[in-house]
């Protein structure tokens, strides 16, 4: 993965990607039968999912190696299997809790990623949280969408978001005074993920 910081051309299609995104969801969103966009957009819209899944990003990249796509692979497969849950409406307990306390820990991942917490730990977290995040996309589905398309949506956003998360941990480890920005980053989130939890419920799910 730290090919996709030296390809500039794909940083540049990212961020245009990203740029594009509002107007091609609003002038698709009363033709979207399948329910693909309305899969795309939730994680986005979404600011507790918004937040774990780049944090899920720059956490990988700060562990490196094989991890830089493995624990966003480990997310999504676990987030898969939530949302099949979630699609079937089967319950879970503390649903919107779980995934306010998601943004704290992976907040607080990050800044201590690089002070021996270890790729279990951060793993066991990763795959433990993805479930609550897969529930909370699956019962959003609507009625008229179909599943298949649905989860690709959510699943597409999703990665695009961990690859953005990737590209700042790339960066902020490629800068060392960036590295102390990354930590209050890590900071940021927990604090949000705190806020969210104090609320009592996400915000904009």
């Amino acid at each position: 993965m730290r090919f996709l910081i030296n390809n500039s051309i794909f940083c540049r299609v990212l961020v245009i990607a990203l740029a594009l995104f509002p107007s091609i969801v609003f002038a698709h969103e009363e033709t979207d039968s399948t329910g693909f966009l309305s899969g795309l957009t939730h994680p986005i819209f979404g600011i507790d999912h918004l937040l774990a899944m780049i944090s899920v990003g720059i956490v990988s990249a700060q562990l490196g190696g094989k991890n830089i796509w493995r624990i966003p692979c480990a997310f999504m497969g676990s987030m898969m299997l939530g949302g099949v849950l979630g699609v079937l409406q089967m319950p879970l307990l503390f649903g919107e809790l779980g995934i306010a306390i998601s943004v704290i820990v992976l907040g607080a991942s990050i800044i201590n990623s690089n002070r021996g917490t270890g790729v279990l730990v951060i793993s066991s977290f990763v795959v433990f949280f993805g479930i609550f995040h897969g529930h909370a996309h699956g019962l959003e589905m609507p009625s008229s969408a179909s599943p298949a398309f649905y989860t690709l949506g959510f699943l597409t956003s999703t990665a695009l978001l961990h690859i953005t998360g990737v590209i700042i941990g790339e960066m902020a480890i490629r800068r060392t005074h960036w590295v102390t920005v990354l930590r209050y980053v890590g900071a940021g989130m927990a604090g949000a993920g705190t806020l969210i939890l104090l609320q009592g419920t996400a915000l904009f799910t």
